[in-house]
């Protein structure tokens, strides 16, 4: 307390008291001390309170799988409906596209049917038969439809709550997160997620496989009537233009091509024959002794020239030992003149054979040449006709090789339905968590307990300490005795 009384001459005194807006750091000191038990109770009741609901808060258990997703499939086959290959920027779009698809109903629909969650009372919970429960939730509209009562459905907007999906950045990996009351159920559902999307995505390569071969094998028959229809009126045209074909070619056509031959042959053999006959005519005039050409050459030939020569050996050995005076010698003589004329005579034979062979060649050659005549007139008729039919030709082709491409493309996917050629894997597989997700650890809580605690204690100090000193802190004035002057009294606090 302080006491103002002193009497002042001249001017009047004037108090000046401490603002209402100002804090003084000793005064706040004071009221924490004074209220130092409503501190230490604020901070002994978050912590017990933080203690009850740490035992009342239901443990939350979190569990996580990766999914490598490579943007590049694997390359089975060349012509592969459902292969990607991606181009240098479209990766991270494919990625996010399957991490979509992870969260897809039909993805969450197999987990849940899988694992039988509409029997979980996590995921489905029971609805409440109170009658004070039901009519309170008919007056505030809170009332199931009872098309939306599917506990499939249920399950799965449950499901999609627990369950987080992510892709870290610039990576093909994606995370998923799954959280429930259950270690062991959280990483039993984030692995059973993970092999869902796997059946999911080859289950959809498959229905585009089996689409895409029941597309072309309904357009088969069509071009197989086609091809039939195209190739009937070839076969057709063929017929009433008499192009009769032999493996693959046209019988005029390849009846000329005999007769090329043929001739050629012919002229060959008709030359032959001209030479043979020149050389048997030269013979004519020559010796019986002189060397005949080989081919004019015949055993009777041989032998007639064989005993002319033994015949004139003998007759010269004769005349040398004799004379050629003697007698012997006509005898001798007159032999020589037979053989010659029977030689002369094998000549005349020979001639007149060659002549018959030359006859019988140039006769065919003329024959051969008549009919490559003929054969020409007719190709040439026959070309004409050849136009129309290449054009058929062409048509029966062009489809043809288009039913080939389709039934070939239609066994390529009939056994695509049996690969899977994506290159997507399971990098991590989800184990049971130790440590539970929510509520926090006690380690974090109670400090933060304390703390939250202390500072409401000490608020709350504050606040009474300030109320007690606006009661008792009111200032009071008195007039003082002597002349004029006045005296204050303060009381402080």
């Amino acid at each position: 307390m302080f006491d103002f009384g002193s009497p002042v001459r001249g001017e009047p005194v004037t108090l000046e008291r401490h603002r209402e807006g100002g804090l003084d750091a000793g005064l706040v000191l004071r009221r924490l001390w004074r209220g130092g038990a409503y501190i230490l109770l604020g901070g002994l009741g978050a912590v017990i309170l933080a203690v009850v609901l740490l035992n009342l808060a239901r443990p939350t258990y979190t569990a996580n799988t990766q999914i490598l997703v490579d943007p590049a499939d694997l390359p089975v086959l060349a012509n592969d409906l459902s292969n990607r290959q991606p181009q240098a920027d479209s990766g991270v779009s494919i990625a996010e596209s399957q991490a979509r698809v992870i969260q897809s109903d039909n993805v969450l629909r197999r987990v849940v049917e899988r694992l039988d969650l509409t029997q979980d009372e996590e995921f489905v919970l029971p609805p409440s038969t109170h009658p004070l429960v039901v009519r309170l939730k008919a007056l505030l509209g809170m009332e199931t439809p009872v098309a939306s009562r599917d506990p499939v459905n249920l399950a799965l907007d449950t499901l999609r709550l627990k369950l987080g999906v992510r892709r870290a950045e610039r990576t093909f990996v994606i995370d998923i997160y799954v959280q429930t009351w259950d270690p062991e159920k959280s990483a039993r559902i984030a692995n059973a997620i993970a092999d869902a999307y796997f059946a999911e995505d080859a289950g959809a390569r498959t229905e585009a496989a089996r689409r895409a071969s029941e597309a072309l094998t309904g357009r088969l028959a069509g071009l197989r009537q086609a091809v039939e229809e195209a190739e009937r009126k070839a076969l057709q045209y063929r017929e009433t233009n008499k192009l009769v074909t032999s493996s693959g070619r046209l019988l005029s056509d390849q009846q000329l091509s005999d007769l090329n031959q043929q001739l050629v042959t012919a002229n060959l053999r008709t030359a032959e024959a001209k030479a043979r006959l020149d050389q048997a005519r030269r013979m004519r005039a020559g010796e019986a002794g002189t060397a005949l050409p080989e081919m004019l050459q015949s055993l009777e030939m041989q032998n007639l020239r064989q005993q002319y020569a033994t015949l004139s050996r003998s007759t010269a050995e004769l005349a040398t030992r004799l004379g050629e005076r003697h007698p012997a010698m006509a005898e001798q003589y007159a032999q020589q003149r037979d053989l010659q004329r029977l030689i002369q005579r094998e000549k005349e034979r020979i001639i007149e054979t060659s002549q018959k062979d030359y006859d019988r060649a140039a006769a065919s050659e003329a024959a051969v040449r008549r009919s490559l005549d003929r054969a020409k007139t007719e190709t040439a008729g026959n070309d004409r006709a050849n136009v129309g039919l290449r054009e058929l030709e062409r048509e029966a082709e062009s489809r043809r090789s288009v039913y080939e491409t389709f039934l070939r493309r239609s066994r390529e996917t009939n056994e695509q339905e049996r690969l899977n050629s994506s290159n997507v894997r399971v990098i991590s597989s989800a184990t049971p968590p130790r440590l539970r997700t929510w509520p926090p650890s006690p380690k974090i809580v109670l400090p933060v307990a304390l703390l939250v605690g202390l500072a409401l204690g000490a608020g709350l100090a504050l606040l009474l300490g300030a109320r007690r000193d606006r009661r008792r802190g009111t200032p009071l004035a008195t007039p003082s005795p002597i002349g004029g002057a006045r005296s204050f009294r303060a009381v402080d606090a």
